[in-house]
């Protein structure tokens, strides 16, 4: 077969790491994010320069532009699968370098076009997504694949993942195919993007805030990634049941331990054995499957007047992660409910937040929102978004250290007399090279090294990729990984 390349390439920097030319027909889509807000240019550049065995066949930046860094006849070394990338064109994007690893709107709109003209070319009539592993190489089921299951990494971070049913409707469309991108199992389970939208219109209509039904479904999505079908995954090969045979099971009786077999299910992974008995009569009673949306999230409602402390922090509740927190401490109450559980699932409902809130507003566009953070890059400090700047003002002034950002990352208010103040220190180094990065982030490109094991002084502290912490040097180098000095 004759490969082409995009035509929509802004930028090529062929890179010596690949393999040539691939072994199979280009049949799968493999997104991943790049950790960093990157150009094209950044991303090839560095992909040709790298002693790192790692590359990618595209790289669209954070401003739209698209590098080639292995021509489409090859294989590039991505997905930590070669059976994969022999068969996958694989597109890394400029994104955050902290969860959940968001792309801007110019990165998302140009993977798009990217992805659609690849299909087009390769003969790929439609992009199929179902956010299941098992489906790896059955094309005809599903035909984009995600570097996280090929390797222990967060690849392509929650943004992207969370959007791949959303990638397949958009670029299905501009393929001419009208029918949505996921089948779903079950005609009562719509896609993942139906689906959060379907959850959060339901809690909105209850009278939640916009702060509580993203406190929610952060925990719903860490719970069961918002299937309603979700069987516990530790239990499948348990009980040798998928989601979708499991849920047939209980529906026509075949399977009868659905309340004492202390396999999480649904939604919430409703688990202890009182409360599935609880789901499995009341999904009986309304006469639906088990794993009906509708019927769960009505059942999750219910279930929740119960809680009284959780309903009243929900019904006042001024942040995701004050909502979140009520969630998993009172509601949830998983075996681990430690700070990094915490920042996690607020995480997720921050991007329910900020997708969903603006929607009911009742103006159109969408409305600004003032982040109160320590940083604009520590995302994971962040403990409110607001639509009014004097009430995230407040916030920042009862939390010493914290600032308020508009949507650009500027700061509109340091926290008044409240706020603190960075305050350079010294670091010795403590080991005999560390390289000096020009960003705080092992994703950085290298800009020298350090190896008189002498002593420097620290003017700004970030956390990023591959170090608990960064430190930026006053000479103005760069930034070092702070794990390997010592304060002096």
């Amino acid at each position: 077969m004759a490969y082409t390349n995009s035509t929509l390439v802004t930028y090529k920097n062929i890179t010596k790491n690949r393999t040539s030319p691939r072994n199979h027909a280009i049949d799968t889509i493999t997104i991943h994010c790049i950790v960093g807000q990157w150009t094209a240019k950044q991303g090839c550049d560095y992909f040709a320069s790298t002693n790192r065995q790692c590359s990618a066949n595209y790289v669209v930046g954070k401003d739209g532009s698209i590098g080639l860094s292995v021509e489409e006849k090859d294989r590039s070394w991505c997905s930590s699968s070669s059976s994969n990338d022999n068969r996958a064109i694989t597109i890394e994007v400029a994104s955050d370098t902290t969860h959940p690893y968001a792309v801007t709107t110019q990165a998302y709109n140009a993977l798009i076009k990217l992805v659609a003209d690849i299909c087009k070319r390769n003969g790929i009539k439609k992009l199929l997504w179902k956010a299941d592993k098992s489906l790896i190489g059955q094309v005809s089921k599903q035909n984009m694949t995600v570097h996280r299951w090929f390797a222990n990494k967060a690849c392509p971070g929650d943004y992207l993942y969370e959007r791949h049913g959303e990638i397949a409707e958009k670029v299905n469309a501009l393929l001419g195919q009208t029918q949505q991108a996921t089948t779903p199992a079950n005609p009562s389970s719509p896609s993942t993007t139906d689906t959060a939208k379907t959850i959060w219109d339901f809690l909105i209509g209850k009278g939640l805030n916009a702060y509580a039904v993203a406190g929610i479904m952060g925990n719903l999505q860490a719970e069961s990634a918002l299937n309603p079908q979700n069987l516990q995954n530790t239990y499948e090969k348990k009980l040798g049941y998928t989601d979708s045979t499991y849920t047939q099971a209980v529906d026509n009786g075949t399977y009868t331990n659905f309340v004492k077999d202390s396999a999480g299910y649904g939604l919430a992974q409703w688990t202890y054995w009182s409360r599935k008995q609880a789901l499995l009569q009341y999904a009986q009673s309304a006469k639906k499957s088990i794993g009906d949306l509708a019927m769960q999230l009505e059942f999750l409602w219910k279930e929740l007047q119960g809680y009284t402390s959780v309903m009243k922090t929900l019904k006042s509740a001024t942040s995701v992660r004050q909502a979140s927190d009520a969630i998993l401490t009172g509601y949830e109450k998983p075996a681990n409910q430690g700070e990094s559980v915490k920042t996690k699932r607020a995480g997720y409902g921050q991007t329910f937040y900020d997708k969903y809130a603006s929607t009911n507003t009742g103006t159109t566009g969408k409305s600004t929102l003032y982040r109160v953070r320590k940083t604009w890059a520590d995302t994971k400090s962040q403990i409110g978004a607001y639509k009014v700047l004097d009430n995230a003002k407040k916030v920042a002034d009862k939390n010493p250290g914290y600032s308020v950002f508009d949507e650009s990352g500027n700061v509109v208010y340091s926290g008044g007399s409240t706020a603190t103040t960075f305050t350079p220190y010294l670091v010795k180094v403590t080991t005999s090279v560390l390289n000096i990065r020009k960003g705080a982030g092992t994703n950085y490109g290298a800009n020298g090294s350090i190896r008189d094991m002498g002593v420097y002084t620290i003017v700004e502290e970030a956390n990023g990729a591959g170090a608990i912490k960064w430190g930026k040097l006053k000479s103005g180098a760069g930034w070092i990984s702070l794990d390997y000095t010592k304060k002096v």
